[in-house]
């Protein structure tokens, strides 16, 4: 629905040329995400998780939580 508009299909088509090097019909797209399976989610979210953590802050950050007690959240018990 979002590339009903002119502008938004506009830049869907310059993203893919960049990207793809084409533009790719829509059913790809839909292609793509229905052979998405639990195995891959399940693998991506291991990866994910087992990966040291990112954190950043803005703003005041006094009363932040430490790197690690955050860490610690992630981490299998």
């Amino acid at each position: 629905m979002n590339l009903e508009s002119r502008m938004v299909v506009s830049e869907d088509i310059g993203r893919q040329v960049l990207t793809y090097g084409e533009r790719k019909p829509v059913d790809d797209f839909l292609k793509a995400v229905d052979q998405v399976t639990l195995k891959d989610i399940t693998s991506i979210s291991q990866k994910l998780l087992s990966s040291p953590l990112t954190m950043a802050s803005y703003g005041d950050v006094l009363y932040v939580p430490s790197y690690e007690s955050v860490s610690n959240q992630f981490r299998s018990k």
